[in-house]
């Protein structure tokens, strides 16, 4: 097996690294309830984002076009109306990734688009709380910064209803991520990311409407700049808990070569010391490859992996960190 030879000369460096994580693809999906094209092409679009569970948040808006009597629509006309604004279009359906409009095209979005969108990481961190399943309900939205955050950033809390089975005026049986309320004002709360490391958090309560499914009822809390519409990051509470990090006092960290093709090294400081490594895939799922770990470092074997972004987790005397490690 080929082995990587770690110089010297690194054995001391100090790399004050941002611990980033997974940035969720938000899919923006202007659709509508009577519209036959919607009902052509969404379920292509559904099919393609159902190949990659964890990676995703989806919401449906519905827009007064090209039917104002939509039933979606006609449930919260004045909040769809506003999402819709923040886009300069007139036709559905229609799709925003990662707050950029995909151009009109044979697909609504085609699997090259998405697929180049995956496998990012983001320096904000968004966890979604919202311990009670019942009618009445708490929400805490905790934002982490993990690196360097600017814009003219706000933050939007959306209760969204996951699955409705219901027939529609154009055959459209099943509907997801449905759009029902918004818990900030329309053009969200203004939000100043915490100093490196530290958190922020927002709290909110509503009621389930009567007429939504309360088991389907979920919030989606996403980080807008408004200038470019770019969404930083986005969040549920179906989303894997990410454990904060110790920046306050970030330490000397060698992981070479990086990216690799096989073999990376893991090295500290001699005044530090390994207590553990876990090495996870975007969606959150815990990766077990071979690793040789020291008091003061690791080696470990990638080889097997797709070729990919992988984020490692390690755990010292210290404090924690969670580094990048590009696989080639």
């Amino acid at each position: 097996m080929k082995k990587s030879t770690l110089l010297l000369s690194f054995l001391f460096l100090s790399t004050f690294a941002f611990a980033q994580v997974q940035r969720y693809v938000t899919i923006e999906h202007f659709t509508n309830s009577k519209c036959s094209i919607c009902a052509s092409r969404n379920p292509a679009f559904y099919s393609l984002i159902d190949n990659y569970p964890g990676a995703i948040h989806h919401v449906a808006v519905h827009p007064s076009f090209p039917y104002n009597t939509c039933v979606f629509y006609l449930a919260n006309t004045t909040e769809n109306t506003n999402w819709v604004n923040t886009y300069s279009i007139g036709s559905t359906p229609r799709v925003a990734l990662n707050g950029t409009m995909v151009p009109l095209g044979s697909q609504l979005l085609p699997a090259a688009t998405l697929q180049a969108a995956l496998n990012q990481t983001s320096n904000l961190y968004l966890q979604v709380s919202e311990p009670s399943t019942g009618a009445n309900r708490n929400v805490t939205v905790t934002a982490r910064t993990e690196g360097p955050l600017s814009g003219n950033l706000r933050l939007f809390v959306a209760v969204l209803e996951k699955t409705i089975n219901l027939t529609t005026s154009n055959g459209e049986a099943v509907h997801h991520d449905v759009f029902r309320d918004m818990l900030t004002p329309a053009d969200g709360v203004a939000y100043t990311p915490a100093p490196l490391g530290g958190e922020t958090s927002f709290n909110f309560n509503y009621s389930v409407n009567a007429a939504w499914n309360t088991d389907e009822v979920y919030v989606l809390a996403f980080v807008r700049d408004m200038d470019t519409k770019e969404i930083v990051n986005s969040g549920t509470r179906f989303d894997p808990i990410v454990s904060s990090t110790k920046q306050a006092s970030v330490f000397p960290l060698v992981l070479t070569p990086n990216p690799t093709t096989d073999v990376v090294q893991l090295r500290l400081s001699n005044d530090n010391m390994l207590q553990s490594l876990q090495l996870y895939d975007l969606s959150g799922r815990e990766i077990r490859v071979p690793s040789s770990p020291t008091l003061y470092g690791a080696e470990i074997d990638v080889a097997s992996l797709k070729n990919g972004i992988y984020l490692l987790r390690i755990t010292t005397k210290q404090g924690l960190i969670t580094r990048k490690l590009i696989k080639n």
